[in-house]
């Protein structure tokens, strides 16, 4: 093989490189876009939707151990709780957003650890009334 089929050779390879190279960043910014579209809208909509969701799943929990308002119905696993607050915390907008941030912890805390449901709660009056104050005003 002579240096002109060399050079040759090695321009196809940078072409294909260079295209592959490009299709490669073209996909991460295809990725990038959709995954910034498809994260939950934090708005008063998208927070009374998911809490209506999710009373409604509340609704299918049995025993009355906790209970959280504004939710209308109890449950004896601490983690139903979890689930709802993770699914609000995900739209809720910002004025409520540090209130069920604060509740979610605490949940976490007690079904990491029931014996905590005591000493946890007392920290949660704040937060838990705060939630069901702008729930009560905003979903109506």
């Amino acid at each position: 093989m002579n240096a002109e089929e060399i050079k040759k050779v090695l321009a196809k390879k940078h072409i294909t490189v260079f295209i592959g190279a490009g299709a490669l960043l073209l996909f991460i910014v295809a990725m990038l876009v959709i995954f910034a579209c498809s994260r939950p809208t934090r708005s008063v909509a998208a927070f009374c939707d998911t809490f209506k969701q999710e009373d409604a799943r509340l609704a299918k929990s049995y025993g009355d151990s906790y209970g959280l308002h504004p939710f209308t119905h109890d449950s004896n696993n601490p983690h139903d709780f979890v689930v709802a607050l993770r699914s609000l915390d995900a739209v809720a907008p910002k004025e409520i957003e540090p209130s069920v941030k604060t509740l979610k912890l605490l949940y976490e805390k007690i079904d990491n650890d029931p014996s905590q449901a005591l000493s946890v709660s007392l920290g949660g009056f704040g937060p838990e009334s705060d939630l069901s104050d702008w729930t009560t005003q905003h979903c109506k």
